[in-house]
């Protein structure tokens, strides 16, 4: 791991953040140091266009937590392979392969953290 130690927001704690839901107030204590996956980008833009919002409107929102948007890089892409044995989602495995390379990981999924591999970030549950 990096000795960054900049906390990585999964698609989770992105969503707890624009919804104001449990652990939003955790989350945004840290937010102006932290930063997203470009995958996670993709994963929040699709639930909130798939939950009714436009397009243009998640964007917005998305944009108005002026959180710093990570490349997926392909060493990214190799490292979220190690996690696919384990039954991690794509986006998870992204997410972790982000977090593993720039700090902490910030996530509501507590199942991440049973996941076994000595490839595994340091994770923080915000809820």
């Amino acid at each position: 791991m990096s000795d960054k130690g900049r906390p990585v927001f999964d698609a989770s704690a992105v969503l707890a953040l624009m919804q104001n839901e449990t652990g939003a107030g955790r989350l945004d204590r840290v937010r102006s140091d932290a930063m997203v996956s470009a995958v996670t980008v993709a994963e929040v833009l699709a639930k909130l266009i798939s939950k009714g919002m436009p397009q243009q409107a998640a964007v917005a929102a998305f944009g108005a937590l002026h959180l710093e948007v990570a490349a997926f890089e392909p060493a990214e892409a190799v490292l979220s392979a190690a996690y696919v044995a384990r039954d991690v989602s794509l986006g998870d495995r992204c997410f972790l392969s982000c977090a593993h390379g720039n700090g902490t990981g910030w996530t509501a999924d507590h199942d991440l953290a049973r996941i076994g591999s000595s490839l595994l970030p340091p994770l923080k549950m915000f809820r």
